[in-house]
Parts: C-alpha cells; structure tokens; sequence
C-alpha cells in the first residue's frame, strides 16, 4: 500500500513518524518548506507521552516537487486545516491510483468537501482521538498515552469495507485503532471535544487538564455540549459517547443538577489522564496561526440554522476566538464573562 500524508502537522507528523518506523511505504508532502528540509535531511522525530522519542526516516516533498514525482498513492491522509480542505483535495486528486482515496484525519467534519472533489467513493474518514503538538520543523510531540485510543475509521455508509480493514492494520502501528459503524456520530463526538477544549483552551490560556479542573470552565463546556448535541439531534445524528459521557446525559446536564454534577465528576477524572498538552486551536493561537474556530464551533452554528435551533453560546465563542487572532483580546480566563447564554 503506498500511503502519502498531506499535511506534516501535530496530527501528520505522529501518523507519518510512525508508519514510517514500521516501515511502510509513506511520503510526506507538506507546505511547511523547514518541516520538508528538516526532514530530509535528518528524518522525522516524534517525542512521546510514555515512550521516549524515536526517528524515522521517510520521503517527504515539498507542494512543489510532488508533480515531478508523480507518485501513485493508494490513500492519501489528509491532515491539514479544515480551512486548506478544498485546495488540497484539488491537489492531490491527480495523484490517486486507480482504486485510492482520501481518509480525512482532521478536526470538524470535512468529508463533504472532499466528496465534491474526489466523489464520495474516494472518501473515508479517520477521527483522531490521540494528542499531539508541534512547535519544531520535523519534531511532533504525542501528548497522551500511547494505549489511549487514537483512531476511529470509518465510512461514509457505515459498512466495514476491505479497504476500511486494510487501513486499520495499518493505522494500528501509529496507535490504538477501531472501526466504527456510525462514523458520523463518531465524527459529531469529536466535533464536541473540540469545541469544548480547543476553543476554551484559546480563550483562556489554559492546558488540556486544566480545563477540566476548573469549575466555570467545566458549566461553559456542558453549555457548548447541549446546543452542539440539540443540532446533532435535528439533523438525525446519534452521537457516540463524548469522551465516555453518553450525549444523552450531557445533554441533560444543561438543566439538572444531578447530571450535570455526575458530568462534571467524569470531566474532572478524564483530565487527569489527558496529558499536559494544549488542544490545536490553542496552540495556533500560540504561533500567531489562523485558527480553525469557524470550522469547529462555526460549523455547529451554520448547521443549526438547518434545523432551526439557536447556539448563542458557540456563536460567542467564534466572536471572541476572532477578538483574540486579532489581538483585540488576549487568552486569559476573564474572557469568559463575554460568553453569551
């Protein structure tokens, strides 16, 4: 199987790294120019949570130079911004053999953009449940354990393909790999967690676990919750559990004090095996990057005016995501009075 990695990111990188140890055949294209140099000259170095670091060589290329390769790939995982889908699938599209598709290992749901290049035949999807950070060309850094679950594949359809069971071998050498039947709950799921931690973490300055430690932080995150899981409900998506927590009980959490205590407890236990890294959007605002909020809990305010339903509290955590890229605000934890209920 000949597997390119489109984007050499947190998420890229760690996948990239690792399938190159195991010696699959592995190419990394990416947009950085010193990540692909870094790469080429000294391989791929990916430093773990419980592990030690190790590097892998693997064959990366510049945007530039992949025409003048030509290479042939089998599945392309796609890792880049949500804001980069399109184009990237227009990119790569060309360079898919006969029978290759696409697996989208990103954040938000972009399955859709890439079926309106490639069609939806050349689509998978691969939800990514691992952490990870990059600050150096070349140099990923796992931030959870490596025997939490890492990766859900799925189809659009929901059946289990023979490509789908082909990839999942694969994917295990780059960590704890499932199947999953419903990746469109699995997909609505993550979005969850996203626009709990990541766009919290951006707003606040805080880490992973300590999100999870502070108690305002934790009743805006089960605010995110409700309206994301009243969409999902519109639109006819049965979500899978959200970091353990059934949507049904998130969603109830919103309005009694019962649920909302017992999610919260669960909240507070899950941070304590979470690792210390900062989510992706966090970690952009660091670096002084685009973020992908309008992706995140953008996307769950678009799809809400399908189905009638009002999202006051994401809609004013995109506003302030916005304020901080543009350095109207700074990430500090008194943004939080500015969140609209």
């Amino acid at each position: 199987m000949k597997i390119g990695v489109l984007g050499v990111g947190a998420i890229g990188g760690i996948i990239g790294g690792y399938l190159a140890r195991a010696n699959h055949d592995v190419t990394l294209i990416d947009q950085w120019p010193a990540n692909v140099e870094h790469i080429k000259a000294n391989g791929i170095t990916v430093t773990t949570f419980d592990q030690g670091p190790f590097t892998a060589q693997a064959d990366a290329l510049h945007l530039g130079e992949v025409a003048a390769a030509r290479p042939s790939f089998d599945v392309v995982v796609l890792s880049v911004k949500s804001y980069d889908t399109l184009w990237a699938a227009k990119f790569i599209e060309p360079y898919l053999a006969s029978g290759g598709y696409i697996m989208s290992a990103q954040n938000s749901i972009n399955e859709d953009a890439i079926a309106s290049v490639v069609g939806w035949p050349r689509v998978t999807g691969c939800v990514v449940t691992l952490g990870a950070a990059m600050y150096e060309p070349g140099r990923p850094e796992r931030t959870s354990a490596s025997d939490r679950p890492a990766f859900a594949l799925g189809e659009p359809s929901g059946v289990t393909s023979p490509r789908l069971e082909a990839m999942a071998e694969v994917m295990g050498d780059a960590g704890v790999t499932r199947i999953t039947n419903n990746l469109w709950g699995d997909r609505w799921s993550k979005l969850a967690i996203n626009c709990m931690s990541n766009a919290l973490a951006a707003i606040t300055g805080l880490r992973s676990a300590e999100l999870r430690e502070n108690s305002e932080i934790r009743g805006v995150s089960i605010a995110i919750a409700a309206e994301l899981l009243t969409v999902a409900g519109g639109l006819g998506v049965s979500v899978e559990p959200i970091n353990g927590v059934s949507a049904d009980l998130f969603l109830a959490a919103a309005t009694d004090g019962g649920a909302r205590e017992e999610v919260e407890q669960q909240m507070i236990e899950s941070g304590k095996t979470i690792g210390s890294g900062r989510p992706s959007l966090a970690q952009d605002i660091v670096k002084g990057r685009k973020t992908e909020a309008a992706h995140l809990n953008g996307y769950v305010v678009r799809r809400a005016l399908e189905v009638g339903v009002r999202t006051p509290v994401n809609r004013s955590i995109v506003d302030l995501i916005g304020r901080i890229e543009t350095g109207d605000l700074e990430a500090s934890l008194s943004n939080l009075k500015h969140i609209d209920y």
